[in-house]
């Protein structure tokens, strides 16, 4: 009975041993690495640096709608994100990131106040044939209904029922500028136009929208290539 009582707490060990080395953070793969940009999409937030595994990436501070060129650094799971406080350190959002070889992200700071946080997207770099301009839209508002509808100047459908922190496929558009009309989902109201002007053929572009309500929406343009 003492045998069987040892071999039951050996087995129990070891599988709490296997679960905890599982959920460890920054899990690096030395051997790999991944293309990562940094966007601050927070809207009257402080200039921000950025932190990933223990790596500072962006020292210098992000201001709102300010970007970083992609920086490539090692892979891995469970990457711990930090946007902070370019001036004081202090942590703005944190967040983390499951990431393989070879592929790129974007990862914003999202939200206003209580509601910051970190989002991160996967995305596409494979050029855009024909003279065409290749895009994506992201909804980051908190003051836009949970689920939009995105038009064209003609109010023919770009994006149908985009949620909230969620990025659309790729769409795409002639070079020049782009007429956007925002709707909400469910109430079908036209809650801001845009125009996007210089878009370049053959360049990769996310639209992403911001703002806490309908008066201060933003839609606002990162390049990717």
């Amino acid at each position: 009975m003492i045998l069987r009582k040892n071999n039951l707490w050996f087995v129990v060990m070891l599988l709490l041993a296997i679960a905890f080395t599982g959920c460890e953070k920054n899990d690096i793969d030395e051997a790999g690495s991944f293309n990562i940009k940094v966007v601050n999409a927070a809207p009257g937030s402080a200039e921000q640096s950025f932190t990933l595994a223990g790596n500072k990436l962006i020292s210098a501070g992000l201001a709102f709608t300010e970007s970083s060129s992609y920086i490539n650094t090692p892979s891995g799971k469970r990457l711990v994100e930090e946007f902070r406080d370019a001036n004081t350190n202090t942590l703005t959002a944190n967040g983390e990131l499951w990431t393989a070889n070879g592929v790129s992200f974007t990862v914003y700071l999202a939200g206003e106040g209580s509601s910051l946080r970190v989002k991160s997207f996967e995305d596409d770099l494979s050029a855009p044939n024909n003279g065409r301009v290749k895009i994506k839209f992201i909804h980051l508002s908190d003051g836009a209904p949970s689920d939009i509808n995105i038009k064209d100047g003609n109010d023919d459908n770009l994006i149908t029922n985009i949620s909230r922190n969620i990025q659309s496929g790729y769409k795409f558009v002639a070079p020049g500028t782009l007429s956007v009309r925002i709707y909400g989902t469910a109430s079908r109201r036209n809650l801001a136009n845009f125009d996007v002007n210089d878009l370049q053929a053959g360049k990769i572009y996310t639209l992403y929208l911001t703002g806490s309500d309908d008066s201060n929406l933003q839609l606002n343009k990162v390049l990717h290539n």
